[in-house]
Formats: structure tokens, C-alpha cells, sequence
């Protein structure tokens, strides 16, 4: 690349940078303003994508006065949390040291255990019935954190480092599961967690703010499942709410953007949307792309404010129509391949064509 190009890149980048930093010095962050930067990509400031995220998921005040009071009270009330669902995961003797363990049954009086309680009761308020799902439940969580994004030292590894980073993340889901009992923990959720722990704890200003990083990811997890919590619902999959209903409107919107790419795909192939989307949508793309390139697609997600539902859609849709000539080459099994191991790219690519598909386009 010449030099002035590559002078015009940085002029553009430094660009960029500004229009982030004039939104955000705003005493009130106009968010519609936010939304369509963050929609074509955050750039790579220490502590900006953090921040916009948490704006866009609406953890973070808009009003700039208000934000120090509110991020007290949440932190506090996650350490209220921790207290609640058991000992500090500084003590617990599990591998991992993962998340909070409550009280043992037999480290109660006698006089606070129900009558007639012990190890091998099903009664349904029996606490040791309790502890053994809750260590179930913990070991189960403690193995997906432990496969999430092995290739990244930052999660992976025996060091100190990574250790704590997973405990922190075992122990946020496990109080959500707590708090959630309808839904518990779901296969997965780690993978949605994972970006925004990582964006907070790698965009902290210093070590007081990465200390806070697990509190904010677990209330941003709150608000980032609220939009899909169904998904992870098995009872709820035949429902309108649930995946498979997802899943038909993605092949509707399809039917009704390109006629001749869905004949092929889902009619002529077969090959219906939950071959290949169901690990999309409900991963929210993670799996699909470089952990890298997969933040640079939530930051389009989120700045969408849908929360995993039609604005993940319409990046479905992004993703088929990049690949309309290939699908239209293709029989069943090239097919399943190429969407099932989708083909690396610049995911600018992506952010555009959904960008241009919101508008009503359909890039060539």
C-alpha cells in the first residue's frame, strides 16, 4: 500500500476515534448517535468498546452524572450476591475454585436442617438435594469454562492468570442459574459470556476497574440473555418464542429477500436453517469467526439494541447473501460445509451488507 494511502487510513482511523470520543463526552450520550458508529465497528482504544457496550446494552447510564452511583450499587449488589449463594470462591476446593458453593448440610445446626433431611432424600426443599444438583450444576459449568476459546491464553492454560479469569466466569454463571431456576445453566452460555468478560477486563484503566470486570460482565450477561433467554429453553422450542420458531423466520426472511437463493438452499438442497443456523443463533456467531473478529461483530449486534433477535437475524441473512454464488454452485453436501464451517473474511463485509439489508439493500 502507498503512503498516502496508508496516510488516508490513519486520518480516517484517528476520525473514527473522534466522532467515538465527542458522543461519549456528552453530558447524555445520544445513543442513536452511538448505535450507528458502533453498527460499523468499534475501534481498537483501550476501554472504548468496553464502554460502548455497556451503553448499548444498557447497563450504563446514559447520563454521564449518574453512571459512579449506579456501577457502586450494581458491584455491591453482585457482592451481595456472592455472599448469598455461598462462601467466596477464594475458599472453594473444587479444581477450578469456580463459583460459590452453598453451605454443606452437615456445617448447619441440626435444629436448621427440616425434619427428616439427610443425603439420600428427594423431598424437593431438601438442602442436601440442593448441594448435590448445585455441585452437578458447578461441575458442568466448570468443564465448559475450561473449553472456552482454548486457543487464547487469556482463558486457557494453568497459569494464575487464566485460573482466575475462569473462576471469575464459573462463578458469574453460577449465580445466574441461581437466580434463574427456570432456566439454571444451559450449555453455551459460556461462550456468550466470554467476549464480555474479556472486553472488560482488557479495557480496564488500571487493576481496581479489571476487579470489577466479572460483576459488570454478569449483569451485562443478564441483559444480553433477556433478548434470547427462550432459545435456552427446551420446553419453550415448540413455542412461538423458541428456537425452532427463530429458526422458521429466518427461512421466511430469506424466502422474502431472495426467492431464488432459498429454492435452492432449503427446497431444492434440503438444507433447512437448524443444519446450519441453529449454532449461529444461539451462540450469537462466536464460534463461527476468530475470537477478534467475533467482537467486531457483536459491536454491530449490540449497537442494534435487539439482544439476539432480529438483529442477529438480519446478520444470518448477511452471512447467506456473501455467499449467494457458492450456495447456488453448491449441492447438499458442499452446502453443509460451507455454512457449517463458514469461510473466513473480513466480517467488514458482514457489518455492511447487514448494515445495507436494515436499509432495505442488498449489496452484489
Amino acid at each position: 500500500m502507498s503512503e498516502p494511502a496508508l496516510e488516508a487510513g490513519a486520518q480516517s482511523a484517528r476520525a473514527g476515534v473522534q466522532a467515538f470520543t465527542d458522543v461519549l463526552a456528552e453530558p447524555r450520550v445520544d445513543m442513536a448517535r452511538l448505535r450507528a458508529l458502533a453498527a460499523q465497528g468499534v475501534p481498537e482504544v483501550k476501554g472504548l468498546r468496553s464502554t460502548v457496550w455497556k451503553l448499548c446494552l444498557g447497563y450504563l447510564p446514559v447520563v454521564k452524572a449518574a453512571r459512579a452511583r449506579h456501577l457502586d450499587r450494581k458491584r455491591a449488589e453482585y457482592e451481595h450476591f456472592i455472599k448469598e449463594f455461598g462462601r467466596s470462591h477464594a475458599s472453594s476446593p473444587t479444581p477450578l475454585g469456580s463459583a460459590p458453593l452453598p453451605a454443606s448440610p452437615d456445617t448447619l445446626s441440626r435444629s436448621s436442617l427440616p425434619h427428616g433431611d439427610h443425603p439420600l432424600s428427594a423431598a424437593p426443599d431438601s438442602q442436601w438435594r440442593q448441594r448435590f444438583q448445585d455441585e452437578e450444576m458447578l461441575a458442568q459449568i466448570d468443564r465448559d469454562v475450561l473449553r472456552t476459546h482454548p486457543d487464547l491464553h487469556f482463558f486457557s492454560g494453568e497459569g494464575e492468570a487464566a485460573t482466575q479469569h475462569r473462576r471469575a466466569m464459573s462463578r458469574a454463571l453460577f449465580i445466574y442459574a441461581k437466580l434463574n431456576p427456570g432456566i439454571k445453566y444451559v450449555q453455551g452460555m459460556n461462550e456468550l459470556l466470554a467476549p464480555l468478560y474479556y472486553v472488560f477486563y482488557t479495557g480496564a484503566a488500571d487493576e481496581e476497574e479489571r476487579g470489577r470486570a466479572e460483576a459488570d460482565a454478569f449483569f451485562c450477561f443478564m441483559e444480553l440473555v433477556s433478548g434470547c433467554r427462550d432459545h435456552f429453553c427446551q420446553q419453550l422450542d415448540d413455542s412461538a418464542a423458541g428456537i425452532k420458531a427463530t429458526l422458521a423466520r429466518l427461512a421466511d426472511r430469506l424466502r422474502a429477500l431472495d426467492a431464488e437463493l432459498a429454492e435452492h438452499l432449503l427446497d431444492r438442497n434440503g438444507v433447512a436453517p437448524h443444519y446450519f443456523a441453529f449454532r449461529w443463533i444461539t451462540l450469537m456467531l462466536t464460534q463461527e469467526f476468530p475470537f477478534p473478529d467475533s467482537l467486531r461483530l457483536w459491536d454491530g449486534l449490540l449497537a442494534g439494541g435487539s439482544r439476539g433477535g432480529e438483529d442477529l437475524l438480519r446478520f444470518c441473512l448477511a452471512m447467506l447473501v456473501i455467499v449467494r454464488q457458492d450456495i447456488l454452485q453448491g449441492d447438499f453436501s458442499a452446502n453443509m460445509k460451507l455454512l457449517q464451517h463458514y469461510p473466513p473474511m473480513d466480517v467488514a463485509r458482514i457489518l455492511e451488507q447487514a448494515q445495507a439489508l436494515e436499509a432495505g439493500e442488498q449489496l452484489s
